[in-house]
């Protein structure tokens, strides 16, 4: 199955949370022109290595080819080329799903009400707001776009339950927590017992 993933830096570590379900994954992150620059380029992020697509026409080959596309809404402004309105018209054959870009920071309600209307603005599949609002204060952040791995792995629960898949074992889930990739967790009680 090939599974391509687009969007923040979010999405580049997402990657690598999706091809540890399942081996068999094809798994790409697509790189848009906003982040083709050290961080976007690189094929290792914070100790994993990540696939990564760079060059605009293998891009579009790519998603025009994948089975299911996760991401998050680009503004034109940030892509010419990603932008949702594009975007769509390179996934006739493929599944999609959106998520939320993560900004939340509990010192500032302001932070979850944009993320809860741009949930609304652009339908997104699984809003980043719910899982807020399921887990409270296990959400954590390292800062008010890098949500620590609970998030993550959570994530991965509601992506797993609208296709179908296996979700992690007992023994993954924990392992990963503990490794707090990527931006690491402060939630270690939330381990599963």
């Amino acid at each position: 199955m090939k599974i391509s993933l687009l969007g923040n830096c979010q999405t580049k570590a997402l990657t690598w949370y999706i091809q540890q379900l399942n081996s068999n994954f094809n798994v790409r992150w697509v790189c848009i022109e906003a982040f083709n620059g050290k961080w976007g380029q690189e094929t290792s992020f914070c100790g994993k290595d990540i696939p990564v697509i760079v060059n605009l026409n293998e891009s579009i080959s790519r998603l025009k080819k994948s089975d299911l596309v996760i991401f998050q809404h680009i503004k034109t402004e940030s892509s010419k080329f990603f932008n949702h309105k594009k975007l769509n018209s390179y996934l006739a054959n493929a599944q999609s799903i959106s998520i939320s870009s993560m900004f939340y920071d509990t010192d500032h309600p302001e932070y979850l009400e944009g993320m809860i209307e741009r949930a609304n603005e652009f339908n997104i599949d699984i809003p980043a707001h719910i899982i807020i609002e399921k887990h409270g204060s296990k959400i954590t952040m390292q800062q008010k776009n890098h949500p620590h791995a609970f998030y993550f792995l959570e994530l991965v629960r509601e992506i797993c339950a609208k296709t179908g898949w296996d979700y992690y074992s007992e023994e993954q889930y924990n392992q990963y927590l503990k490794e707090g990739y990527p931006f690491g967790d402060t939630n270690l009680e939330n381990k599963i017992d």
